[in-house]
């Protein structure tokens, strides 16, 4: 089913069902697809699909929201007891077979975590109710993954005051220079994001994976992780504020670049890459950039269908 017509089902029965309408993510999905590829990525996908399929009826509404997010109204559904149970069941099974997939237990954390919002008692427009499901999964997503959050009133009151309060703590001062540069797990919310902020405005973004390997294969441990570190810096130098990055790996960094016009990208490679030549770290490493826009799925072929 084409999106359009997923949409149109989502605002009817937000309209004239009682129900729960709820968005569930696939935690630290971007992680598995970059160790394991995007072959392994796309089964655990398939997998979910057919674990939420089994988990829910056949005429709740069920769709994808990119690579790694789902969107469900469950017809009648109002226990919260139930959504938990449902959480449980879909964390194991996917656990469960994604032994199956790679024939090894994974060591990346794997499951997905939910937002929930009753319908109608927390409205009947499905834009107001998305933005509230979405809400309360940004919350768990913030405060732990593999979690379940409902939207009420009262949550909502506790999560804008703690909202202003961090927001307070977070606010940089304005001296900051570079790439906003974090670990996995808040990089994880930001790529999030600008991979909804793609799809809803249509928009495009740049991501690049830098790798960094010794020229000589009996380098010093220290010594290569202290190389590694300087190119880190360096690449930080390189970049915009609004962009961001982290290190995936030992010798290895992830970068987005949101809004990047296409026709610099090889004006902002080579700008990494003179920068590592005018340090002289392309002496004792060879610096690896790989680069690949990130597309709205409307410029290629219609994205959703049914889970």
């Amino acid at each position: 089913m084409s999106e359009g017509g997923i949409m149109d089902r989502l605002k009817m029965a937000c309209q004239n069902e009682s129900g729960m309408l709820m968005l569930i993510n696939l935690d630290n999905f971007f992680l598995f697809n970059d160790v394991y590829g995007r072959d392994m990525g796309d089964k655990l996908i398939a997998r979910c699909v057919s674990i939420i399929d089994s988990v829910t009826n056949g005429d709740d509404i069920k769709g994808r929201l990119g690579g790694d997010e789902f969107i469900i109204f469950c017809k009648g559904l109002k226990s919260k007891d139930e959504i938990q149970d449902m959480l449980g069941y879909i964390n194991k099974k996917i656990e469960r077979s994604i032994e199956d997939i790679l024939g090894i237990k994974d060591k990346i954390s794997m499951g997905v975590s939910i937002g929930a919002v009753p319908v109608p008692e927390q409205g009947t427009d499905y834009e107001t109710l998305f933005s509230k499901a979405d809400y309360a999964l940004d919350h768990i997503k913030q405060t732990g993954n593999h979690g379940c959050a409902f939207y009420t009133d009262e949550t909502n009151k506790r999560y804008k005051s703690e909202m202003g309060d961090l927001s307070k703590n977070m606010d940089e001062k304005g001296d900051e220079r570079g790439a906003l540069w974090l670990d996995y797990e808040y990089f994880s919310i930001v790529y999030r994001y600008i991979r909804r902020h793609i799809e809803t405005y249509n928009d495009s973004a740049l991501k690049m994976l830098v790798t960094i390997v010794p020229k000589n294969v009996n380098m010093n441990e220290y010594d290569f992780y202290q190389v590694v570190k300087k190119v880190g810096m360096l690449i930080n130098s390189s970049l915009r504020r609004s962009d961001i990055m982290m290190q995936s790996r030992q010798n290895q960094f992830f970068l987005l670049l949101p809004e990047f016009p296409p026709t610099y990208i090889e004006k902002m490679v080579a700008r990494i890459t003179k920068k590592c030549e005018d340090t002289g770290v392309t002496e004792l490493v060879d610096v690896n950039i790989q680069n690949e826009m990130i597309m709205s799925s409307k410029e290629n072929a219609p994205k959703g269908g049914q889970a």
